[in-house]
């Protein structure tokens, strides 16, 4: 094993996930920690838990690296780590990171808003961790009550699976996007995740346009790298992304709430079923959010990442590099459709990393930088007391528990054409 390491530190070493993992996704390393020094088994790897508080300059130094190269990293076996310790974590890869989660104060309980349908917690002793997952929990960390909820693509998507192609093992991404609120608070740089307890289901498939399959594990986590995106497109579409501004609209998340998605996950079908903005929570303009449609690697100068949330895009501002002239693009069709043609040349099984989840792992991935989603169907919501053992089993299957840490940046992303820090 020794000789697939490229890089290491005083705790730790960097494995970069094997090609039939990594396929053409840019994505993908394991961090482990070195070998115990104390003898033993050499085949083990030292298991141990992430303490911020006993990393050295030479493992901060080794984590940046590894995080904006691979974008998503992996520890793995950390059951039992501090939650205290996800957003502590944060503040390796942002030296501007915020005190506060980049969503609201407490989970969103908000009924007019899509992000609220997963009836997710806050950890009382780490306010800063969201707990996610599937299933019933009593007393877990305190809280008397959660009854979790692993959304998926039936509710959301305009043309869902039948029930025969769900009996075939079939499912979807549901949503893919960066965690970003797109109003007040800016998006992360990092995000944290890490696996209590991981559902034992069948493992699922998607399939493409073009007739190819992806076979992944139900609840997998998929990703697609900004940058793969962006060498993706033509000269002619990376000229335009370059110099283009998205803008989102007002509580995008409200916005949307009538919305239904296409079936890649990646973008809205038109129907007109927007929220009027009058009949939006109030919103003050100067909270509306518009970034670069192209983010800088904060570590790799020439890696431009293509990163656009294509649900919750208002409008386009194009800048002519020659005249400084602006375009606006604010018909909402052709916005989605310009958006929507870049998004979707990812979508393929070579430019996709979906995550199969083990009990333990803590993934840190580079929110400024990749796309993700869930994918997979767990089950109903029925959650009805019942003594049927096969009931019982099957929700006990399906069961899921995760934390969620995304902490908010104190600045913006920065764009990967220098001349729109002027716009």
């Amino acid at each position: 094993m020794l000789s697939n390491l490229y890089q290491s530190s005083s705790n730790f070493h960097v494995i970069p996930l094997k090609s039939d993992l990594r396929k053409d996704t840019l994505i993908g390393a394991e961090i482990a920690f070195n070998y115990n020094a104390d003898g033993g088994d050499d085949s083990r790897l030292s298991r141990r838990l992430i303490d911020v508080k006993d990393l050295t300059e030479s493992d901060l130094s080794l984590l940046r690296q590894a995080l904006f190269e691979h974008s998503v990293i992996i520890f793995r076996n950390q059951q039992g780590v501090d939650p205290n310790t996800l957003p502590l974590l944060a503040a390796i890869w942002d030296d501007q990171v915020q005190s506060h989660h980049s969503g609201e104060i407490a989970a969103l309980t908000a009924t007019n808003n899509i992000l609220s349908k997963n009836n997710a917690a806050r950890i009382p002793r780490a306010k800063e961790v969201t707990i996610l997952g599937q299933g019933s929990f009593d007393g877990y960390e305190g809280i008397p009550t959660l009854r979790l909820r692993h959304v998926n693509h039936l509710e959301f998507h305009d043309q869902p699976l039948s029930q025969e192609e769900l009996g075939q093992g079939y499912t979807r991404f549901y949503r893919f996007h960066c965690d970003a609120p797109l109003y007040e608070k800016l998006p992360g740089k990092v995000t944290i995740l890490h696996a209590l307890k991981v559902p034992k289901s069948p493992r699922q498939k998607i399939k493409f346009e073009n007739g190819q399959e992806l076979e992944l594990d139900a609840g997998a986590t998929a990703f697609v790298s900004g940058a793969r995106a962006f060498q993706l497109l033509t000269p002619e579409e990376q000229e335009f992304a370059l110099n283009t501004i998205v803008q989102y609209a007002p509580r995008p998340y409200e916005w949307i709430q009538n919305c239904k998605a296409t079936s890649d996950g990646l973008s809205i079908v038109t129907t007109g079923l927007e929220k009027p903005l009058e009949e939006l929570t109030p919103w003050d303009p100067e909270k509306v959010q518009a970034h670069p449609m192209v983010w800088k690697n904060p570590l790799f100068p020439d890696r431009p990442h293509l990163q656009i949330l294509g649900m919750c895009v208002k409008s386009l501002i194009t800048i002519d590099p020659k005249t400084k002239e602006r375009k606006v693009i604010d018909d909402l069709a052709e916005v989605r459709k310009i958006c929507h043609s870049f998004q979707k040349k990812s979508m393929a099984p070579s430019y996709i990393y979906a995550h199969t989840w083990r009990d333990g792992d803590l993934v840190a991935f580079h929110n400024q930088g990749v796309w993700h989603t869930i994918t997979g169907q767990l089950g109903d919501d029925d959650e009805r007391e019942t003594t049927d053992a096969t009931e019982i089993a099957r929700r006990e299957v399906n069961k899921r528990l995760m934390w969620q840490c995304t902490m908010a940046s104190g600045v913006p992303p920065e764009p990967f054409n220098q001349m729109l820090k002027t716009f």
